[in-house]
């Protein structure tokens, strides 16, 4: 007779699983890191560099992703009704010294009365993308932690802006992608440029801060009117994009790189041809398929500015 008993997992607690997430655009996290650590003209050729550009792409893409993927998450947003186990309203033992009705008392109901939802209902649904947000949200810290300050520091808010994303499951569409925005684009474009920059020269230079941040949120624009396409919302998304790439070129022009604004210009006119087609089409996605090269160029040549 076979037996069907259930395999021990040997020496395992946990586990992780890598898989593609099938996405059609590359504009996202990891190149939001490139295109940073190439503003912050620290790339050289060199098994450190390389090691800690791929730590970076490691923790922005994948261990934030994650989080982001699990804060961002439908199942978070309650649920009507009560426990589905009544039997277990009981679970915490009455305060010693109370009577019925007394403050103590009440106290242990309604502690007895969470308790026995959180275990019968809430951790039931909830208790793998708990466990999971813990894990990648700690590891995320110790990956950060081994690049340096201003990788760990930007981690924490990043974090924070996930747990602020948790804290709103129902929020209007408009809150949700453009925390989303932050998350995914212009904090993964700053950790690539701490990643890689002095952070002593930004002290004495402020004005680079001031830089980084306006090239961090023209990319942040760029991949929120990407979100804003692939959720069908053509007209904002295509005015979102242009407006994206006027501010790459007026800015190049600002700091003196007519060259590279020109090439900015180049890059985002076919993407303007091809609008009054998406228009008609009504189909963001197979937009984003056509013109994402164009619009990862434009980002990228705004980043070689800082270095030039």
């Amino acid at each position: 007779m076979e037996n069907h008993a259930p395999a021990v997992a040997q020496g395992r607690l946990l586990t992780l699983e890598v898989r593609s997430t099938g996405t059609r655009t590359w504009l996202g996290p990891a190149w939001a890191v490139l295109c940073g650590a190439v503003a912050s003209s620290g790339l050289e050729i060199s098994w450190h560099t390389v090691v800690a550009l791929l730590v970076a792409l490691l923790l922005a893409d994948s261990l934030l992703g994650t989080v982001w993927q699990l804060a961002a998450s439908n199942r978070w947003a309650p649920t009507a009704g009560k426990s589905g186990n009544p039997g277990q309203q009981g679970a915490t033992p009455a305060l010693p010294y109370t009577l019925p009705g007394s403050a103590g008392y009440r106290v242990s109901a309604f502690l007895g009365e969470r308790i026995a939802r959180w275990r019968s209902s809430i951790w039931p649904r909830l208790g793998s993308s708990v466990l999971g947000l813990a894990f990648s949200s700690f590891f995320a810290l110790l990956v950060a932690a081994l690049l340096g300050a201003g990788p760990l520091l930007l981690t924490g808010v990043a974090l924070l802006v996930a747990g602020w994303r948790l804290a709103l499951p129902r929020a209007r569409e408009g809150v949700r992608l453009g925390l989303a925005s932050c998350f995914l684009a212009g904090l993964p474009w700053l950790m690539g440029y701490a990643t890689f920059r002095d952070l002593s020269l930004i002290g004495m230079e402020p004005s680079l801060v001031a830089q980084a941040l306006v090239w961090a949120g023209i990319y942040g624009a760029a991949f929120h009117a990407y979100q804003l396409l692939s959720r069908e919302t053509l007209s904002r998304g295509a005015g979102l994009l242009n407006l994206a790439h006027l501010a790459a070129a007026a800015m190049l022009v600002i700091v003196k790189q007519p060259i590279l604004a020109g090439i900015v210009a180049l890059v985002w006119l076919p993407q303007v041809l091809l609008q009054p087609l998406l228009l008609s089409t009504r189909d963001g996605l197979w937009y984003l398929g056509r013109v994402q090269a164009f619009t990862m160029a434009a980002m990228m040549v705004t980043a070689l500015a800082a270095v030039i």
